[in-house]
């Protein structure tokens, strides 16, 4: 595997820590800023949403220019706007600042992926693209909890200036060892009609759902950990690091079947596996007894399962994506990071609307439903994979 492919892995996880580093201490923003935890979350709907609306338009419009340049463009608005957002005095302006840098982030993940697909044959483009989405798990093992421990050290602020200083340290790996690529010669609006074919459309319908899914628990993580093991600040980010273990567990797997089993039959019995995981949430807050002994470790493996089921389908269904036309493989994998940011915005929006009505113990069951949602469309499929 070429050993740009690895470095692309940095930019992953430059997206995932600073998507997420806040989120361990979403009480503490929410309580300085004087709006509700259910409230707060919205940053992370206001995020995705954004991101989903943005990401295959600025790739589409970008389509021309050189990929990798856009690549290292985007991770300094990232540092930038990061690193501005740590100042901000009112809610109002971290909801704004996190709608820009959805724009401003927008093109990495699809680029990433591009140049990492092209660097390879066919036959190994699952293994490549794993290892690309690697970034986001290490993120989630490393860079969000490390986050999470410098925010409880030096107040929640400071996870943003965490997350800007990572964007920085990424840029020369990238500049120095990423070869150039060659821009698209294709037009941005001949590009969109991948979209009618049947494949694409499965993959991106499954992804969406993924993150609806799970996000509804997911985007509350840290509410969720304090309520069923007493946890609080640091020893929340130690929590958290059961995301990233279990997510490259899932893309471990995951990898290894995109490029062995068929793409359709892959996603049925992926998709059976996420709805039963899911269920596991109700379960967590059935146990009672918050910070037990058995309910810290029932939680831990409930987190450890749900971000390898969710993260297992992806590398099948990028290479779907990209199989699909590799010429506009830059596209589909910006449609496929838009789609992922809507099932995120959806799913967070969602968990606060049932936090707020019904509380934190039905989640599991919101999740699971929805991943039988997405299952049966997977069951019903009847295209060419």
């Amino acid at each position: 595997m070429p050993s740009a492919v690895y470095l692309l892995a940095l930019a992953a996880f430059v997206v995932g820590t600073q998507s997420y580093v806040f989120s361990g201490l979403l009480a503490d923003l929410a309580a300085d800023l004087n709006v509700s935890v259910a409230t707060a979350g919205q940053l992370l709907a206001a995020f995705a949403i954004t991101s989903a609306i943005a990401s295959p338009l600025v790739v589409s419009a970008l389509s021309r220019f050189e990929r990798k340049r856009i690549l290292i463009l985007s991770l300094a608005g990232v540092a930038i706007v990061n690193a501005a957002t740590a100042f901000l005095p009112v809610f109002e302006g971290f909801l704004a600042a996190r709608i820009l840098v959805a724009v401003v982030s927008a093109a990495v993940m699809p680029m990433a992926g591009a140049i990492g697909a092209s660097l390879v044959p066919p036959e190994k483009q699952g293994q490549a693209l794993g290892i690309i989405l690697s970034g986001l798990t290490i993120a989630f093992i490393a860079g969000v909890p490390l986050g999470t421990v410098v925010g409880g050290l030096f107040g929640w602020r400071a996870t943003f200036l965490f997350a800007a200083l990572v964007a920085l340290a990424v840029i020369p790996a990238i500049a120095f060892g990423v070869p150039a690529t060659a821009p698209s010669q294709s037009a941005p609006k001949a590009d969109w009609g991948v979209i009618k074919r049947p494949v694409v459309q499965l993959g991106l319908f499954l992804i969406g759902m993924s993150f609806v899914a799970a996000y509804p628990v997911i985007a509350y993580l840290g509410p969720i950990i304090t309520l069923t093991t007493g946890f609080e600040g640091a020893a929340i980010g130690a929590m958290q690091s059961a995301i990233g273990f279990g997510s490259i567990a899932g893309l471990a797997a995951g990898s290894m079947l995109a490029d062995r089993r068929a793409f359709v039959p892959n996603m049925r019995v992926m998709y059976a596996a996420l709805a039963a995981v899911l269920l596991l949430w109700a379960a967590a807050f059935a146990l009672g007894a918050p910070g037990t002994v058995v309910t810290i470790g029932f939680v831990a493996l409930a987190i450890f399962l749900t971000s390898a089921a969710l993260i297992a389908p992806s590398p099948a269904i990028e290479k779907a994506l990209v199989q699909a036309d590799p010429e506009q493989s830059a596209l589909t994998l910006a449609m496929n990071t838009s789609v992922i940011y809507l099932g995120q915005g959806i799913g967070a929006g969602l968990g606060g609307l049932v936090v707020g009505s019904l509380g934190f113990g039905v989640l599991g069951f919101v999740g699971g439903a929805v991943a039988a949602v997405a299952l049966l469309g997977a069951l019903l499929y009847r295209g060419d994979r």
